[in-house]
């Protein structure tokens, strides 16, 4: 941005506007960058508002559009300036946000590789049994020590569930 256009701001805009310079960028941390955004935003979105409002005044009392281009110049110069500097801050957001995300990922893995050699679950198992899923060793639910859940169900809800069986087993049969 030259100094001319430098000129068409406050000194508080003026401020953020050389905020927003490249070199001042890269050394600003993740959430400075963050506010640094929303302050950007801000003012585009203030000299945005105030250009379409400046334009639709001056289209009521002119009568057309075309006539309303060249009327507030200035303040769609400035609305253009901080569309440029939010484009700016915007890049260099996300670039500080990529970095933090790799470097916590890289701690969390860090992290997750050393808890994982140091449980005892990363010592060598023993080898698994050959027998297949599904394949019943011979022993009965009471063998090897599990009730079934009809033993565990009070004597009404045990018969509940007995009628609810009989209701659908003759609703299967009517039809």
């Amino acid at each position: 941005m030259n100094p001319t256009e430098l000129a068409l701001f406050s000194a508080k805009e003026q401020t953020l506007l050389v905020a927003t310079e490249s070199a001042r960028l890269a050394v600003m941390s993740e959430d400075e960058l963050g506010e640094a955004l929303l302050l950007v935003r801000r003012a585009r979105n203030k000299y945005t508002g105030l250009h379409r409002r400046q334009g639709s005044t001056t289209v009521g009392e002119v009568g057309r559009r075309a006539a309303t281009q060249s009327q507030n110049l200035r303040t769609l110069r400035k609305a253009e300036i901080f569309e440029d500097a939010l484009a700016r801050v915007s890049r260099a957001y996300a670039t500080a946000a990529k970095a933090t995300a790799t470097q916590l990922k890289s701690e969390r893995l860090a992290l997750a590789a050393a808890a994982t050699a140091s449980s005892p679950a990363a010592q060598p198992k023993a080898p698994k049994s050959t027998a297949k899923a599904g394949k019943s060793d011979g022993r009965t639910a009471a063998g090897r020590g599990v009730q079934p859940a009809s033993a565990t169900a009070s004597p009404a809800r045990r018969g509940s569930s007995k009628a609810q069986g009989a209701k659908r087993q003759a609703k299967r049969d009517s039809r």
